[in-house]
């Protein structure tokens, strides 16, 4: 695999004047494949509003990788090359498990 990502543990804390405050975790670079999705192949997925929005991506991870639907994925190499700025994605749906590997969609997080 030619990309390399990290995976982000997202938690939730309070601030002093009652609003949710949210960070992330990311854990150290490992080896993933990103491909880009376009048409036909964008899965689709309902979210919290039951508004059904389309994935952008899939990404295939180790085996053994902790990946959740909470999770954030930092894609910070792409064919190698280091990006000057990692793109950000939301696991979208329960990973797939395969003999090979896991294969998630994305949704990229708009900042």
């Amino acid at each position: 695999m030619d990309d390399a990502c990290q995976i982000g543990t997202v938690s939730t804390t309070v601030s002093a004047i009652g609003a949710d405050v949210e960070s992330v975790a990311y854990a150290t670079e490992q080896a993933c494949g990103l491909q880009m999705l376009a048409g036909g192949e964008r899965a689709e997925y309902r979210n919290g509003e039951m508004t059904i929005v389309k994935a952008d991506a899939k990404v295939r991870l180790a085996h053994d990788t902790t990946l959740a639907v909470t999770s954030k994925v930092k894609i910070t190499k792409r064919h190698g090359e280091t990006l000057a700025a990692p793109i950000v994605y939301d696991v979208m749906g329960e990973p797939a498990v395969g003999a090979s590997g896991m294969v998630a969609y994305l949704r990229k997080v708009t900042t």
